[in-house]
């Protein structure tokens, strides 16, 4: 016990040490609603200190945060009066479904897909929501030892339409979420309370498929019938984490 002690005040110690400079980590974490160790790349800004209190933004698909992501943002957090974030990037499961062409991140990030005629695959996507409210956070918390101020929500293609998802069951648990070409979303039936509701920054690829675009022009319109105020437009891009990237930087801005 008493070597296991040691052994986390050193792990802690050296997170303190080596974020003198940004730094891209990996943690993992042994979910008991999915039953299995689950990845998190994690970007931590330049100065992380322990018992801080940091804006946070849950990424879907964290697989996407890398060197170009950190340098990206890097060159962003080092312009006067931009505040700083610890991303949290949540990564999916691309694993591929036997004698299917879908990946497991499919049922756990598309809601419609939990009509599943297999159990197993129908329960995905609740276990996977559960997992990403209860245990992301208070994981990354416990071992990195950080207090957050703020959390909001990152997602793309089928990753943005799990946010959607998510805002419908818990409304408050994010200030704001940027949604790029949202897929997959399930919004209707949503009923946010008109006085307190999260903002939606949602963007759509100019050279995306047809079907997408209209998936995002419909939501955006559902919204305006609810009069749900939120920010709504086109970029010059398709449906790549390039794209989704540059906007990124671009949009992180509005996180206030």
């Amino acid at each position: 016990m008493k070597i296991k002690l040691i052994l986390i005040s050193f792990i802690l110690i050296s997170y303190s040490a080596y974020c003198q400079n940004s730094k891209i980590i990996h943690l993992n974490i042994e979910s008991k609603y999915l039953n299995e160790s689950r990845k998190l790349t994690i970007y931590l800004p330049k100065n992380f200190k322990q018992n801080k209190k940091y804006d946070v933004i849950y990424n879907t698909d964290g697989q996407f945060i890398n060197d170009i992501f950190k340098s990206k943002l890097d060159s962003l957090f080092s312009l006067k009066n931009t505040k700083q974030f610890i991303i949290i990037g949540i990564n999916s499961n691309e694993r591929e479904i036997p004698n299917s062409q879908l990946q497991y991140r499919n049922y756990e990030y598309v809601e419609s897909n939990s009509k599943a005629k297999d159990a197993e695959l129908g329960m995905r996507f609740k276990k996977h929501l559960d997992f990403f409210v209860n245990e992301v956070g208070q994981n990354v918390q416990n071992q990195l030892q950080f207090k957050i101020k703020n959390k909001y929500f990152y997602g793309t293609s089928n990753g943005a339409g799990f946010g959607v998802s998510l805002s419908k069951y818990y409304p408050k648990m994010f200030k704001k979420y940027i949604l790029y070409s949202v897929a997959g979303a399930n919004y209707i039936n949503l009923n946010w309370n008109p006085k307190y509701y999260p903002l939606f920054i949602i963007r759509y690829g100019d050279k995306e498929f047809l079907p997408l675009i209209e998936n995002n022009l419909n939501l955006s319109q559902y919204l305006n019938e609810h009069h749900y105020k939120h920010i709504f437009s086109s970029y010059e891009g398709n449906h790549k984490k390039e794209d989704w990237l540059n906007q990124f930087v671009s949009d992180i801005k509005l996180l206030k």
